[in-house]
């Protein structure tokens, strides 16, 4: 299925006028930043409301997956997770990175082994 021809004209318009309101909302949070208490009610609310989707969002790509994450079993998905999550509480400042990483490389193993790869 292809698009018909892009109206230059029309993009133009529509990347200036993101480009716009991305420094608008850049430059509120610049005006207001040194207003707003980073331990106050509000940041805790928005620090709620992000850690719940986050956490949401990890469960549906793990549950609900779609493509190749699909191939895997649920379980091994969890298992895989689990692992990972294990290595980031080892050390949570200095961990993200070597969680990631485990966690692409059980897949990659995963992903070999089931192939007949390994």
């Amino acid at each position: 299925m292809s698009a018909g021809p892009v109206d230059m004209e029309l993009a133009w318009w529509a990347l200036a006028g993101a480009a716009l309101t991305n420094y608008a909302w850049r430059g509120a949070g610049a005006l207001f930043s040194g207003r707003v208490r980073a331990d106050g009610e509000l940041s805790r609310w928005i620090t709620a409301v992000t850690y719940a989707l986050m956490a949401g969002l990890t469960v549906r790509l793990l549950m609900l997956s779609s493509g190749m994450l699909a191939q895997v079993p649920w379980w091994i998905r969890l298992l895989i997770a689990g692992v990972s999550m294990a290595v980031m509480l080892t050390n949570p400042a200095r961990r993200l990175v070597p969680a990631l990483t485990t966690g692409c490389a059980l897949t990659l193993c995963y992903g070999f082994w089931n192939t007949g790869w390994a």
